[in-house]
């Protein structure tokens, strides 16, 4: 299965290493590959320096893709991560 959407980064600074760290989490626990998409190029969120790398900042909109049994799930949890306004 394959889940797929477009949000925006809501974390104040934007995604960090501990958002890197939960994303890389959310991969292995719900038996899934993420991938973040932005500016032509998609990493895959089990590499915490790679995501890094993209250089998120607040107001970006990023792209969003799980593939796997439990795509869905995995999608919502990691969206909330990323969009989660009171992330410090």
């Amino acid at each position: 299965m394959r889940a797929e959407k477009s949000i925006l980064v809501g974390g104040i600074r934007g995604i960090h290493g501990r958002v890197a760290t939960r994303l890389a989490g959310i991969a292995d626990r719900y038996g899934v590959r993420l991938f973040l998409r932005h500016d032509g190029k998609t990493v895959e969120c089990s590499s915490i320096l790679d995501v890094l790398a993209l250089a998120l900042v607040r107001g970006a909109t990023v792209g969003l893709l799980a593939e796997g049994p439990r795509a869905e799930s995995a999608l919502a949890a990691a969206a909330d991560i990323i969009n989660d306004q009171d992330e410090a």
